[in-house]
């Protein structure tokens, strides 16, 4: 059974909704390199805006998949946007703008998807209107399994980084290791690529599945490219985990429900890629990277110190 071809409509209502949201937060972020700034944070209930400002009004917009809600909150108020099935995303931009404006958040945005085949500006699509709870409720399980093991796996490691957040672009659940070497983006007529690629640095991903992949699906893809060669994939690696040369990156899917998921073979995933990626990198700085933090161990690590 493919998760994403038997709820593809489902998941790209959800994207287009997170597009919103995300769209907002690009105008009123700090910018940060690889546009970290614009990540829509992994919430208990679904994913938000986080706190961000306009109008010297501290505000943020959450999806709450849990519960079938868009919440816009200020310190002093707090809307609601109702996701139903039948709800097209005309009618969620128009309600998630009228909210902010009665707000006082003089907020504007390109209203053309990013990275999507779709290219009808969120107040013309009528298309795209299908929500289904119990299928938003999955989502929400693979996004909070994602985020968890990425922040297992990368948050010990001494480097510099971007935490795991929703990159609401390609909607998948992402973090990056970023190594101090400066690579611009070779076509620098790509606003999206030419800000996102400029740094040697590894991206370790989940998605839901495509058109190609018929499961949800974790990936590390190491930059600049790999290109006229395959990476290897030793014995260190998970079965089933494998390097396509097509994209580039290391892949592994997940043909289990979520609540049957192996989070220690995925990590064993990122290592081994890892470790393969900084090496076409070149990078020097294994050891430290993975240096053992002078801590004792608390309630998520596995350390026998545990307090």
């Amino acid at each position: 059974m493919s998760f994403y071809k038997n709820n593809k409509k489902e998941v790209l209502t959800i994207q287009l909704i997170s597009q919103i949201l995300g769209k907002i937060k690009l105008n009123c972020a700090p910018q940060e390199p690889q546009w970290a700034h614009v990540t829509l944070d992994i919430t208990t209930r679904g994913f938000s805006t986080g706190t961000i400002k306009c109008n010297n009004i501290y505000f943020e917009i959450e999806a709450n998949l849990a519960n079938n809600i868009i919440t816009i909150r200020t310190t002093d108020n707090e809307n609601n946007v109702q996701m139903t099935a039948g709800k097209s995303i005309r009618d969620y931009y128009y309600e998630i703008i009228t909210v902010t404006q009665d707000l006082g958040l003089a907020i504007s945005i390109n209203t053309t998807p990013q990275e999507m085949e779709t290219k009808t500006p969120f107040e013309a699509d009528t298309d795209h209107h299908h929500y289904n709870s119990e299928t938003a409720l999955k989502i929400l399980k693979w996004f909070h399994f994602a985020r968890d093991t990425e922040l297992k796996f990368i948050a010990p490691l001494r480097n510099r980084k971007v935490y795991p957040g929703l990159f609401w672009g390609t909607f998948d659940v992402s973090c990056i290791l970023v190594f101090n070497a400066h690579e611009p983006f070779p076509d620098n007529s790509k606003v999206i690529e030419r800000a996102a690629f400029d740094e040697h640095m590894v991206e370790f991903g989940f998605w839901l599945g495509d058109d190609h992949f018929n499961h949800p699906t974790f990936f590390v893809l190491p930059y600049p490219f790999v290109s006229g060669e395959d990476l290897k994939v030793t014995d260190d690696f998970p079965g089933g985990s494998h390097f396509s040369s097509e994209m580039a990156e290391y892949v592994m899917e997940i043909k289990t429900e979520v609540e049957s998921a192996d989070s220690e073979e995925i990590i064993r995933f990122f290592h081994a890629s890892l470790k393969q990626s900084a090496g076409y990198l070149g990078s020097r700085d294994m050891d430290y990277i993975n240096k053992e933090l002078k801590m004792e161990g608390n309630l998520r690590s596995n350390r026998s110190d545990t307090l």
